[in-house]
């Protein structure tokens, strides 16, 4: 299905959805809060009139109802039929298949705009790498997410890489299920905060795939961790939920109600163990109180869950600070100025007030969380890490922090023992990533031999050329294949396939945009004459990037390809030597033999993973536009030091190595003058040992700790520690058979 054009204002599509698992809204007492309607923007869920076959189906998402339990397809809802639109979509019913796939559907798409509000760009699903002709690993372009609503017969959730899928299971609840009453069936995906933290796994892995590697006690964490935070804020963000809530706490969401409920353990009848409702609350006498943060949480905590409880604490404090904050003139005036309501119900205009603010401080926070992920390094992320990312890009976007936020979250990291590694002074200015100036004097500061100075005028100028006007960039290339008889003849064969690879990438885009273009004339009833389609010669002239947020996201893919392949060009380059040390990236031929090559050469290699532009919306209305560059380089691990060193002098082949040690760095383009604002690096360059020491120590804590289920061993893959991750009971069922 090709996308649907957006053809100006037309009415969003409405559907209802369960707000809270349904063994949770089953209760009397909660059932002012059960459900709640999602608007999905026309722009994000064209109206495809083609009746679905096996599901909804749009941009993003394609849900396939399938069964391989009972190996049975379920019937389909047709989203676009007259009954279903008219009437926000089907009534929330636990029983019917056709609302499951409407509830996957409609939480996975909001989970999407939220991501792309805060980001200020499309997203992209992770691609699938394959090897092509020449023997090198492409990545290809994967339009849809599949989500399949019955999938496992087992209590299990779980995104899986590999196919791209969420698969959500269901399972029969026994005595010891909380919630759900022995014998009935529960389906995870009717679970408001399951469906999102699945999807936001989907969504990571398409933002920093190497996220899911175990390279450190952090990365996995960050992964589980995050998707807790976005479920829990993504709730919090529904007023209507907020004000039954606000009027069961009188105004104190910090304490035990159906929120305190969903902070302390998502999904009553699965949960995720008891580490995230220990660490945000616990029982005294009989009554549930907000937990004391501690400085040493992190020291003991081991694993995933466990390391992931202590960053939500962190976030939840913070949210919680700003919104009492945000309250406290509410609170006077309403008690006449001593702060303490009284006694009886909350006033009705107060409750509103109070779930308004409450539901803004969760949007912002969230926000604040989502933006942060382009600000961290691409590997070896710690929480320290997320931290100092965290107070940048809020500080880069909102200067003034007039209502403390940042203040707030800064107070709540050090109070949970998150801060980063070497630094004595915990301050905002501090705790910003630092701009390419002051890294640069820290460099030569740092360096007691004489260093090649980096002209940053210079750097500057060349991204310019690569972004605005990527031809001169390729004749550069062609010139070089061409006319200079000094190049070797691998660094020759290596530019050919890297023009043709570039060449191909941008065909696929001009092809599609003249689609995109003549579809649009004709639903306008133009004549063809008019569409200005842009040619490949046009796009090689033209900074595309710049307004890919016009462009299908399958344009966007190839044409962030090219840029990708231009600006590895331009970073190998011997003349880029300097700039590349600067930010931490290596191509020295000393370097140790484990640092993997280039095909073509014995210099180390270089994948560029990410050239993004993001647009967003700044303290006072501007737009704020940058590119987000992601660079990262690899090395074969072995846990033995004897072998490390054999391998990296070349005694020992690296085919049997036990990791892959990775370092990189992130940094950030101003769009206007083409000046780096921020360099996000990993503490270790590549051929720096103390990464790979640090890895190893890691990884063998893990061999010699109690195997859990996530926590499963060094080698475990990205797709099987996903899969692990959510499982607490053994499978019902095969759990195979996919269609394909």
């Amino acid at each position: 299905m090709t996308e649907a054009p957006y053809l100006g204002t037309k009415r969003p599509r409405r559907l209802r959805v369960f707000a809270f698992d349904p063994t949770a809204g089953r209760d009397f007492k909660n059932r002012a809060a059960r459900y709640v309607t999602i608007s999905l923007p026309h722009d994000l869920d064209p109206d495809d009139r083609v009746a679905p076959k096996l599901g909804p189906s749009g941009e993003y998402l394609e849900v396939i109802d399938y069964d391989p339990a009972s190996r049975v397809f379920y019937a389909p809802i047709d989203l676009n039929a007259d009954a279903v639109q008219f009437d926000d979509g089907l009534p929330p019913s636990p029983e019917n298949p056709k609302f499951h796939q409407q509830m996957v559907y409609a939480v996975a798409m909001n989970t999407i705009a939220v991501f792309e509000e805060a980001l200020g760009r499309r997203l992209h699903w992770a691609p699938v790498s394959k090897k092509s002709e020449d023997g090198l690993w492409e990545e290809q372009f994967v339009q849809r997410l599949r989500i399949y609503p019955h999938a496992l017969r087992e209590a299990n959730a779980f995104y899986n890489p590999d196919k791209k899928a969420l698969l959500f299971g269901y399972f029969t609840a026994d005595a010891e299920s909380a919630g759900a009453p022995p014998g009935t069936t529960v389906f995870t995906c009717l679970s408001h905060d399951i469906v999102v933290h699945e999807t936001v796994h989907a969504i990571l892995d398409g933002l920093h795939p190497r996220f899911a590697e175990n390279s450190g006690p952090d990365m996995r964490a960050l992964h589980e961790a995050f998707a807790d935070i976005i479920a829990l804020f993504q709730l919090f963000s529904f007023p209507e939920v907020l004000e039954d809530q606000i009027a069961k706490t009188r105004g104190d969401l910090g304490k035990q109600s159906i929120l305190g409920q969903l902070a302390q353990e998502f999904g009553l009848s699965v949960g995720r163990g008891h580490a995230l409702r220990d660490f945000l609350g616990q029982m005294d006498r009989g009554e549930w109180t907000l937990r004391a943060p501690d400085k040493l949480a992190l020291d003991g905590a081991e694993g995933p869950h466990a390391r992931g409880a202590v960053l939500v604490a962190a976030v939840f404090r913070a949210f919680l600070t700003i919104y009492k904050t945000r309250v406290s003139d509410l609170f006077r005036i309403a008690s006449n100025g001593s702060g303490i309501l009284r006694s009886g119900e909350i006033d009705p205009d107060l409750k509103k007030r109070l779930a308004a603010e409450a539901a803004q401080c969760a949007r912002r926070v969230m926000r604040i969380c989502i933006r942060a992920m382009d600000y961290v390094p691409p590997v070896n992320v710690s929480f320290g890490d997320y931290f100092r990312a965290i107070i940048t890009a809020d500080r880069d976007l909102f200067p003034e922090d007039k209502q403390g936020y940042r203040d707030a979250f800064i107070e709540a990291f050090t109070a949970w023992g998150i801060v980063p590694a070497g630094m004595p002074i915990l301050s905002e200015p501090a705790l910003c990533w630092p701009d390419i100036q002051t890294a640069d004097r820290d460099r030569q500061a740092s360096r007691a031999d004489a260093i090649r100075s980096v002209d940053l005028d210079e750097v500057s100028g060349h991204i310019g050329m690569l972004m605005s006007n990527p031809r001169l960039v390729l004749e550069e290339l062609c010139r070089q294949m061409r006319d200079d008889a000094g190049l070797p003849f691998a660094r020759k064969r290596q530019l050919k396939l890297l023009f043709r690879q570039t060449n191909d990438d941008l065909k696929q885009a001009a092809r599609a945009m003249r689609t995109r273009l003549m579809a649009l004339a004709t639903q306008r009833k133009d004549t063809a004459s008019t569409v200005d389609a842009l040619s490949k010669t046009q796009m090689f002239q033209t900074n595309v990037l710049d307004i890919g947020a016009t462009l299908p996201r399958c344009v966007q893919f190839h044409v962030m390809n090219h840029y990708k392949r231009l600006l590895w060009f331009l970073l190998t380059r011997e003349e880029s030597t300097p700039f590349a040390q600067l930010i931490g990236i290596e191509f020295d031929k000393t370097a140790p033999l484990t640092v993997l090559r280039s095909t073509y050469t014995d210099l180390p290699s270089l994948h560029v993973h990410a050239v993004r532009i993001a647009t967003r919306m700044g303290q006072r209305g501007q737009l704020d536009q940058e590119y987000v560059i992601e660079l990262i380089q690899s090395r074969h691990g072995f846990l033995d030091p004897a072998d490390q060193a054999a391998a990296d002098a070349g005694e020992l082949p690296c085919d049997g190595s036990d990791f892959i040690y990775r370092a990189g760095t992130t940094f950030l383009i101003d769009t206007r003058t083409y000046k780096i604002r921020r360099l996000i690096r990993t503490p270790f360059t590549i051929s720096d040992d103390r990464g790979v020491d640090r890895q190893r120590a890691h990884l063998r804590r893990i061999d010699q700790a109690h195997q859990t289920a996530f926590f499963g061993g060094h080698d475990a893959g990205s797709a099987q520690a996903f899969t692990d991750l959510h499982r607490h009971t053994q499978s019902a069922g095969d759990g195979t058979g996919w269609p394909a």
